[in-house]
């Protein structure tokens, strides 16, 4: 399988609907590559997709909800390596840019139960600190703050 990395998707979209659909069909393309490193340059075009989509979704206020999803997706996609996308998280990525493309405001509860659902699905939403870490034993042994 090649990736093509100066291939357009298309259209730049006008709306969240179009924002949605063109992501939705991004992540269809990462199906085939799973457990293959090209899917690191498929999420790499997702991500480029992603950062795109904030001029959209910034110019309308009725947006900003979606937007927040957008950045829940970018954090998540930033904690995971191409070897840590399962089905199960190209799942959850589907119904959260499926949310998207429906008419209508899209509300912050439906953000929330996207955010809810990348949890359940072992998706990280936020930064994460690992108490073992090579830098957490440094700062034990410095001793206590002056």
């Amino acid at each position: 399988m090649s990736t093509d990395l100066g291939q357009k998707t298309g259209q730049q979209p006008a709306t969240r609907a179009d924002l949605a659909r063109q992501l939705l069909a991004r992540v269809d393309r990462l199906t085939p590559r799973l457990g293959d490193v090209s899917l690191a340059a498929e999420v790499q075009l997702l991500k480029r997709e992603l950062v795109r989509g904030h001029a959209i979704l910034s110019a309308r206020p009725e947006d900003n909800n979606y937007l927040s999803v957008v950045t829940l997706v970018e954090a998540g996609l930033a904690s995971l390596t191409w070897k840590r996308y399962t089905p199960g998280v190209l799942d959850a990525l589907r119904r959260a840019f499926s949310a998207g493309a429906s008419a209508g405001e899209f509300t912050f509860e439906a953000y929330e139960a996207i955010r809810r659902d990348f949890k359940a699905s072992g998706i990280p939403t936020g930064p994460t600190i690992h108490l073992t870490s090579p830098a957490a034993e440094a700062e034990d042994q410095d001793g206590p703050p002056a």
